[in-house]
């Protein structure tokens, strides 16, 4: 007697395994995402050089991205400021959970298109 062994099908494997996640994660889904993140923290970059000299927060910022990204979080909004101001973009000062942000003089240039864009930011090629 042979136990035959049935493909599973896609809807059959389970959501939460590991398999799963692999099998769901394309390279145009991983390009998707990049190319999300970048956008962020480009359209971040310009809506904060908007409001110069003015401060802005990341509640008021979050509905500006919800534009182009209704789905997007205050974690995934922070998530990206955060990386800009780890690069020198931008500084974020904390009061009673409000990121408080300003672009520093680097954020300001890059707006500009008076610097080269470093990687990891989706800003346009510069306009002639």
């Amino acid at each position: 007697l042979r136990v035959q062994e049935l493909p599973l099908r896609g809807s059959e494997v389970p959501k939460s395994s590991a398999v799963a996640a692999f099998i769901g994660s394309s390279p145009i889904g991983l390009v998707q995402e990049r190319t999300r993140r970048e956008q962020v923290r480009w359209m971040s970059l310009l809506h904060l050089d908007a409001m110069r000299p003015q401060q802005m927060v990341d509640a008021a910022l979050l509905p500006l991205i919800q534009v182009v990204y209704p789905d997007a979080s205050t974690r995934e909004l922070q998530r990206e400021l955060d990386y800009l101001a780890e690069h020198g973009l931008l500084a974020i000062a904390e009061e009673g959970g409000l990121w408080r942000l300003k672009l520093t003089h680097q954020g300001i240039d890059l707006v500009q298109y008076t610097t080269p864009c470093p990687p990891g930011i989706g800003r346009p090629v510069s306009p002639k």
